[in-house]
């Protein structure tokens, strides 16, 4: 059903899905789906529209994470907004899934636990609670497909999974296209550019079709080289 959807429905619902979260009206969210979309950059636009400033009001934590690491930075921001970005490698952790369960969790009251044998420690070297009430809000942002995320995280959290087919993709690309790369005001070259993928992607299979692949080819349309349509191929061919 997904893949019959405008892509313009699906970031919409995405955007109001953010919304919902930042105005505490829901405690959490996984966006997740194929790279490239721009999943990040449209969330955090959504919370500076919406007032919201980094440091203050949220945070944002990128890479990969340890069911430690993620004990701390829930207890250090146990009140703000904290979104996860590419933090994958927590889906490969019992720990760091079972503190992600109770932080994600729809309850008013989220206990968030760690029973080790010894105590974390914070930035200062003072001992960290057993375990505390976590009253903050999580976007968990990643790539991994909704099919592979335990049954249990997805039962907690609103959930979107916005993978997009090739021709939603490219349609994305299209109604965007105006706002990439900003600085380049010719139209043209973004056109050429997005023009270039699709003749690239008719003709060889596993493509990479996406704002990455996207911004690449606009680049090097800018640059004015003679060859510029067998550059970008180069760039998004699989090697």
């Amino acid at each position: 059903m997904q893949e019959t959807r405008k892509p313009k429905v699906l970031f919409n619902d995405m955007s109001n899905l953010v919304q919902m979260v930042a105005k505490d009206i829901s405690p959490s969210l996984i966006l997740s789906g194929m790279p490239g979309l721009g999943k990040t950059f449209l969330t955090i636009q959504k919370l500076k529209d919406l007032g919201l400033k980094e440091g203050d009001h949220y945070i944002h934590v990128k890479g990969r994470s340890t069911a430690a690491g993620m004990f701390i930075t829930l207890y250090e921001n146990r009140d703000k907004l904290i979104i996860f970005d590419d933090c994958d490698s927590v889906f490969n952790d019992k720990d760091a899934i079972n503190l992600l369960k109770g932080a994600l969790d729809s309850y008013d009251k989220r206990t968030i636990s760690w029973l080790a044998a010894k105590p974390l420690k914070d930035s200062d070297g003072d001992n960290l609670p057993r375990f505390f009430d976590f009253e903050g809000r999580i976007i968990f942002i990643t790539n991994v497909s909704s099919k592979k995320i335990d049954t249990a995280i997805k039962s907690r959290s609103f959930l979107i999974d916005i993978t997009l087919t090739t021709d939603q993709m490219i349609q994305r690309m299209k109604d965007l296209l105006p706002e990439i790369e900003p600085s380049i005001k010719n139209i043209k070259i973004k056109r050429d550019a997005l023009n270039a993928i699709k003749a690239v992607n008719k003709k060889f299979e596993g493509v990479e079709v996406n704002f990455r692949s996207l911004i690449k080819a606009i680049r090097i349309r800018q640059a004015g080289f003679k060859n510029w349509k067998s550059m970008i191929a180069d760039q998004i061919i699989p090697a």
